[in-house]
C-alpha cells in the first residue's frame, strides 16, 4: 500500500501554464516550499499571500535543514562572491573553444557556429503572450491537480538497505520534477504583483513560452534541464527574495530565466528568439556554459536555430562560438558498462549556494584534466567494488561543482538541499577518497530526495544529538541523514573488505568496523525518536536489521578494538566540546580543594548541553586521522612514528606530538606530552581527552567514569583551581581525590558509587 501524504505530481504539467494553477485551499503546497528553502515561521507579506492563495499555515511547520556535509557549524561560512562568469587560472577571462554534442552539451574542441534560419531582428516587445500578470489581469483560475507520487513501505525499506533498485529510483526522480515545477509555481505567482520594468517582464513571459513549447515537443530532456542543480539554487534563491517583502526584483537573478530556455530550445532543437540578461558581458545558460557579449550588462536577445545561437546585444551581434563562447565540460567515465556523466559546473554563476564550507573554485583547464584523471579511479573502485552502488551514484548525480582547494580540508564534501543531484567538493587527495565522498554525498541525495516524497521526521521537541561524525550536536533530521550516509560508507567498506577475503585489506576492516559501530552508538537514540513520522520508522527499522547483521561481521580483533577506542574518544571530546556541567557542584568542589579538604561531594555532576560557539576543527581530529593512516598504510604511519621521522610538516592536520605517540602505543611519553600540551594551551580537548584516555586504561569505578562519561566535570574543575589558585593540578591526582571522597558522608567505599550516564539527547 502507497505511504500517504505524498507530493502532488506536477511531471504531466506544462510550464507555461503553471501560473494559470490555483494552490489547495489546505496551504499544503506554501507548507511544502517554505520548508525546503528554510523560510522562518512567519506570516508572508500580504502581496505573495495574496497571489499563492493564502497565508503559510504555521502548523506544525518544520524548517527542513539546508545542507548535509562538513559545514563548520558554529562559525558563519564564508560568502562566496558574486560570480557572474567565469575566470581562467591566470585570472583573465575563459578560455574558448568547444562543440555541442547530440545530447545538448558542450564539449572541448570545435567551435559553435554562428547564424540560422531565424532572421535578425531587435528586441522582444510586449506583443508576445502574457503569462505573468501585473495586479488585476484576467487570469483563467485552474484547478491544482489531484494526482499525487506515491512511494510503497517496500520502497522505503529498500532505499534505508542500501537497494533501492530502477523503479524507486525512477519515482524519487520523478519526485524532484514536481518539486522544481513547484517551487516555479510559486516564483510567477509571486512575481504577479512585484514591480518589474517590461524588461523583465517580457523576459519572464517569453522564457515560459519557449519553455512550454520546448517541453511539449522533448519533455524528458526539459524534465533533466530543470533538475540540474544550478536552476535548484537559482529557483530557491529567487523565492526566499521574493518571501522575503524588503528587497526589490533582482533583475540579474530574474533574467537566468531566459538562459534556461535558451539551453531547452537546444535540447529539443527549436527555433526561438528569447531575451536574455548580460552580466559582466556574460549571459549564462544553464548546462551549457556562458556566452559573450558586446554589452557589459542589460538585456540582449538569444537567437536558438537547431543547435546554433547567435547573441544580440547593444554592441551589436557576435556569434555564440569562438572566442565569445565557454562550453561547461562533461566529466564521464564507463567501468564493466556501468557509466557515469556529470556536468563540471566552474561557469554558472548559480552553483555557489547561500552556505558552503568552502568558496567555490574558479573554472581551470588543469584543475578539469584532474578531475578527471579522479573520477576515473573513483569510477574504477565504485564500479569494480558494486556495481549496483555506482548505479544508485549515477542516478543522483548530474553536476560537480569543484570547491576552492584548501590544504587542511582535502576533499571536503556538502549536499545543499537547494541544488540536489550537485556533488560538491573539494579536490580529495586521492581517487579512493573521492569515491567515498560518491558514496556519501549521493546517500544524503537520495535520503533527501525520499522525504520529500514521505517525510520521515515531523514536528519534534527540538532535541539535539551526539553524532560520532561530527563535533556539534545536531538535531533530528541532520542525525538521520548522518546515520544513514555513514551506513552506505560501512558498505562500502565491507564491499572491500569481503573482495579481498584473504584479510589483506585492514584498512577496510577497521574503517567498515568504525562506520558500523558510529551508526550502531546513535540507532538507539533514533528508534525512540517521538520525531520520526511512521515512514521514518520503518526506514530505521530497515537500516538498523542492517547494522544488526554487519555487528556479527568476523572482522580481526585489531580492527574493531581500535575502532571501538576511536569511537570512545570521539565521545570524550565531544563532550568536553559541548556539555557543561553543574557551576555550584564544582565550585564546591574547587572550594574543597582550594582549602586542603577532602572532596565533599564525591559524585559526578549533573551536566548541560551548552554547544562550543568556536570554531571546530576539521571532523576527523587527529588522533582518528592518525589510526586510519596506521590501518591503510601501515608504512606510512611508520615513517611518521619512527624515532627520526617526528616530523609535524608530515603529520596530519592539527596534529601533535601526544597524539602521533598515543596512536604509536606509546601512552607513557603520549600522557607526559599531553601534559605539556595542556600547559602550553589550557582546556584543549584533543590533549585533555587523550590524557583521560590513558589515565581511565590505569583506572576503575568512579575515577574510570569520570575520565570516560564525565570529563567535562574534570575540565571545569581544572580550570576554576587554576582561577583561585594559580595552578593547574594533574587530571589524575583531580579524580583520585574525588572518588575517595571525605569523612563525615555515608559510609560507602566509592568503588560502589554508581553514576548515571547522562543522556545523548538534550533538549537545545
Amino acid at each position: 500500500m502507497p505511504v500517504p501524504s505524498g507530493l502532488v505530481d506536477l511531471c504531466e504539467v506544462d510550464v507555461d501554464r503553471l501560473a494559470s494553477l490555483a494552490g489547495p485551499p489546505s496551504g499544503e503546497w506554501q507548507r511544502w516550499i517554505a520548508a525546503w528553502i528554510g523560510y522562518p515561521g512567519r506570516p508572508l507579506p500580504g502581496d505573495v499571500a495574496l497571489a499563492l492563495g493564502g497565508d503559510l499555515d504555521l502548523t506544525d511547520y518544520l524548517p527542513r535543514t539546508t545542507s548535509f556535509g562538513e559545514m563548520p557549524d558554529g562559525t558563519d561560512p564564508p560568502k562566496p562572491p558574486r560570480l557572474p562568469g567565469a575566470a581562467a587560472c591566470s585570472g583573465g577571462r575563459p578560455a574558448s573553444g568547444g562543440a555541442m554534442t547530440s545530447g545538448g552539451a558542450m564539449t572541448s574542441g570545435g567551435a559553435m557556429t554562428s547564424g540560422g534560419a531565424m532572421t535578425s531582428g531587435g528586441a522582444m516587445t510586449h506583443a508576445s503572450r502574457r503569462l505573468v500578470r501585473p495586479t488585476g489581469s484576467a487570469r483563467r483560475v485552474v484547478s491544482p491537480p489531484v494526482a499525487r507520487h506515491r512511494i510503497t513501505p517496500r520502497d522505503i525499506e529498500a532505499v534505508a538497505g542500501g537497494s533501492p533498485g530502477a523503479a524507486p529510483l525512477r519515482e524519487l526522480l520523478r519526485g524532484q520534477i514536481s518539486k522544481r515545477m513547484l517551487m516555479l509555481w510559486a516564483l510567477l505567482r509571486g512575481l504577479e504583483n512585484a514591480d518589474l520594468d517590461d524588461a523583465t517582464r517580457t523576459c519572464v513571459d517569453e522564457a515560459l513560452r519557449v519553455l512550454g513549447d520546448a517541453q511539449r515537443r522533448a519533455r524528458d530532456a526539459v524534465h533533466d534541464l530543470l533538475l540540474h542543480p544550478t536552476i535548484g539554487t537559482w529557483l530557491a534563491g529567487s523565492l526566499r527574495r521574493c518571501w522575503q517583502g524588503s528587497a526589490g526584483p533582482d533583475l540579474d537573478r530574474l533574467g537566468y530565466v531566459g538562459g534556461i530556455a535558451v539551453a531547452a530550445a537546444l535540447r529539443a532543437r527549436m527555433p526561438c528568439r528569447v531575451p536574455v540578461r548580460i552580466i559582466d558581458g556574460l549571459v549564462s545558460i544553464p548546462t551549457m556554459g556562458v556566452v559573450g557579449s558586446g554589452a557589459t550588462s542589460g538585456w540582449g536577445v538569444a537567437h536558438v536555430s537547431d543547435r546554433r545561437v547567435t547573441l544580440r546585444g547593444s554592441a551589436g551581434w557576435g556569434p555564440a562560438g569562438g572566442d565569445g563562447w565557454t562550453p561547461a565540460r562533461m566529466l564521464s567515465s564507463t567501468v564493466d558498462g556501468h557509466r557515469i556523466a556529470l556536468t563540471l559546473e566552474d561557469t554558472d554563476p548559480f552553483r555557489a549556494a547561500d552556505t558552503l564550507p568552502l568558496p567555490v573554485a574558479a573554472r581551470c583547464d588543469e584543475a578539469a584534466a584532474r578531475w578527471q584523471r579522479l573520477l576515473d579511479g573513483a569510477w574504477s573502485v565504485l564500479a569494480g567494488d558494486d556495481g549496483v552502488r555506482a548505479e544508485e551514484a549515477a542516478a543522483v548525480l548530474s553536476a560537480l561543482v569543484p570547491l576552492r582547494e584548501v590544504p587542511d580540508r582535502p576533499g571536503t564534501g556538502v549536499t545543499v538541499i537547494d541544488a540536489l543531484g550537485a556533488l560538491m567538493v573539494s579536490p580529495p587527495t586521492d581517487a579512493l577518497w573521492l569515491a567515498i565522498t560518491v558514496v556519501h554525498e549521493a546517500a544524503h541525495t537520495r535520503l533527501e530526495m525520499l522525504s520529500d516524497l514521505a517525510p520521515l521526521v515531523g514536528p519534534h521537541d527540538g532535541s539535539v544529538h551526539y553524532a560520532p561524525w561530527r563535533p556539534d550536536p545536531r538535531p533530528l533530521a541532520p542525525l538521520l541523514h548522518g546515520a544513514f550516509a555513514f551506513a552506505q560508507i560501512a558498505a562500502f567498506w565491507a564491499g572491500r573488505w569481503a573482495r579481498d577475503g584473504a584479510g589483506s585489506d585492514l584498512g577496510a576492516a577497521y574503517e567498515f568496523a568504525w562506520c558500523r559501530d558510529a551508526v550502531s552508538a546513535v540507532l538507539p537514540v533514533l528508534r525512540d525518536a517521538a520525531g520520526l513520522t511512521e515512514a521514518g520508522r520503518r526506514f530505521v527499522s530497515a537500516m538498523g536489521a542492517r547494522i544488526d547483521v554487519w555487528i556479527a561481521a568476523d572482522l580481526p580483533i585489531a580492527a574493531t578494538t581500535t575502532a571501538a577506542t576511536v569511537l570512545r574518544d570521539v565521545a570524550v571530546v565531544w563532550r568536553l566540546r559541548n556539555r557543561r556541567p553543574d557551576r555550584d557542584h564544582i565550585e564546591r568542589w574547587a572550594r574543597d580543594w582550594a582549602a586542603g579538604r577532602p572532596c565533599g561531594r564525591p559524585v559526578a555532576p549533573s551536566s548541560r548541553l551548552v554547544p562550543q560557539t568556536e570554531p571546530y576543527s576539521p571532523h576527523r581530529h587527529a588522533r582518528q586521522a592518525l589510526t586510519s593512516l596506521r590501518f591503510a598504510m601501515p608504512d606510512r604511519f611508520a615513517g611518521l612514528a619512527g624515532s627520526a621521522g617526528l616530523d609535524p610538516a608530515a603529520w596530519p592536520v592539527n596534529a601533535t606530538l601526544g597524539d602521533l605517540l598515543y596512536v604509536r602505543g606509546d601512552l607513557g611519553r603520549a600522557a607526559e606530552e599531553f601534559r605539556r600540551e595542556l600547559q602550553a594551551r589550557p582546556g584543549r580537548a584533543e590533549s585533555f581527552a587523550g590524557l583521560a584516555l590513558v589515565l581511565a586504561r590505569r583506572a576503575g569505578g568512579l575515577e574510570r567514569r569520570l575520565y570516560l562519561d564525565h570529563p567535562e566535570a574534570l575540565l571545569a574543575l581544572s580550570v576554576r583551581i587554576r582561577e583561585l589558585t594559580g595552578s593547574t593540578p594533574d587530571p589524575r591526582t583531580l579524580a583520585r581525590w574525588i572518588a575517595a571522597g571525605g569523612p563525615g558522608y555515608p559510609d560507602r567505599s566509592w568503588r560502589s558509587l554508581k553514576t548515571r550516564p547522562l543522556p545523548v539527547g538534550a533538549r537545545r
